[in-house]
């Protein structure tokens, strides 16, 4: 229940904001990412963008978001690294007014370099030769049901001992002997010596771009490395840029053993009742009135009359100004605010919270209140309309 209290607070107004400003802004907003980066996917890149908005009246502190964006988000050897956020962070940045021209390129190009080989996308081809052969070979000339490529450079210390852990990786081995995996070590620069200097183990094909497409064309965004590509058998990228090998053999571990479904349960009794997924509120139940007092509160821009309605928990963690243009903030996004449709009551997070969809003149935006056994209200927040079950 805490983190649902916090992470709705964090939705709706941009909390960071808020918080008592002896606490350095750099460390306010990194305690923010992750937050958000623990959150499912879609509401995450949400949140991002709504939080950006926020910043778009405080250069100084704008910057310093995508600045930390770009270390977290972006990093491959970061726990919370997610290239998708980080796009949000840079789509937001070159169409907004906040950066200068010369900023904002900075940010095409590095959104162009996000774009590249994309998960879910067939990965670029290119060449690579091997020390012993001098015939031209092309990634899409390896068949196999999984092709892990590991761009490294046998001058960086961490590449040699990712090295070493893939040859002694049993998970990985297995993989190689039985077939159904094979492993490309590539080195994408230009010193051939230093490439045909270094060891590499024979589970692995040890190849070197010597065309240096992949540097020339720019055909992978190889923002550090030892770096990791897997790739299904039709090439299709599913994981990009990631510098953990643990993450990698997480993976490959979940395809190979899939979660097995549990007993097959007894075929439910079709003349049973069945609970519905959410069921309409009475207009006259004391908690539609107040869900309805609270969205009149928040078109309003009554940031008070919001905080004063919230349970002793949720106040501790947030100011009475923290609803102060939220609702704005919204209507830049997605056209001015409409109607809502009508009450609902459904499970968020095992909570019971009273939900509608408001109408926006660009799309339709869920809107949240849960309540505590007093009435008193523990969580605020707008998802996806895809969430609400109306």
């Amino acid at each position: 229940m805490k983190k649902f209290i916090f992470t709705v607070i964090v939705a709706i107004a941009g909390w960071f904001n808020a918080q008592a400003q002896s606490v350095p802004a750099p460390e306010r907003y990194n305690d923010f990412i992750e937050q958000v980066a623990a959150l499912d996917q879609v509401r995450a890149e949400f949140l991002m963008n709504a939080t950006m908005e926020t910043l778009v009246s405080d250069p100084k502190g704008y910057r310093q978001m995508m600045e930390l964006a770009e270390k977290r988000f972006s990093d491959a050897a970061d726990p919370i690294h997610n290239e998708g956020l980080y796009m949000v962070v840079l789509k937001h940045a070159i169409e907004q007014y906040v950066l200068s021209n010369t900023e904002k390129e900075k940010q095409r190009l590095l959104l162009e370099g996000a774009k590249k080989n994309m998960i879910g996308t067939i990965a670029a081809d290119f060449d690579y030769v091997t020390p012993d052969d001098k015939t031209v070979h092309h990634l899409k000339d390896l068949k196999a049901n999984y092709v892990l490529v590991y761009f490294n450079n046998p001058d960086c210390e961490s590449c040699e001992k990712v090295k070493e852990r893939l040859a002694s990786n049993e998970l990985i081995n297995k993989m190689v002997n039985e077939k159904k995996l094979i492993v490309l070590a590539i080195y994408p620069y230009d010193d051939q010596n230093l490439w045909k200097k270094a060891k590499y183990p024979k589970m692995m094909i040890n190849g070197w771009n010597q065309s240096r497409q992949i540097e020339y064309a720019e055909l992978y965004d190889l923002p550090t490395l030892p770096c990791f590509y897997l790739l299904d058998k039709d090439y299709k990228v599913l994981i990009k840029n990631e510098g953990s090998l643990n993450k990698v053999e997480a993976y490959l571990n979940d395809l190979l053993n899939p979660q097995v479904a549990g007993p097959e349960l007894p075929e439910a009794d079709p003349t049973a009742k069945k609970q519905p997924a959410a069921v309409a509120a009475s207009p006259s139940d004391p908690r539609t009135v107040s869900s309805e007092k609270m969205l009149g509160y928040l078109l309003e821009n009554k940031s008070q009359e919001i905080y004063d309605s919230l349970a002793d928990q949720v106040k501790s963690q947030v100011q009475p100004t923290t609803f102060e243009g939220a609702l704005s903030q919204i209507e830049t996004q997605m056209g001015k605010y409409q109607s809502h449709e009508p009450w609902m009551i459904q499970k968020f997070q095992g909570t019971e919270a009273y939900t509608t969809l408001m109408n926006f003149e660009k799309a339709q935006l869920g809107f949240i209140i849960a309540y505590d056994k007093d009435g008193k209200i523990i969580g605020i927040n707008m998802v996806p309309a895809q969430a609400i079950k109306h």
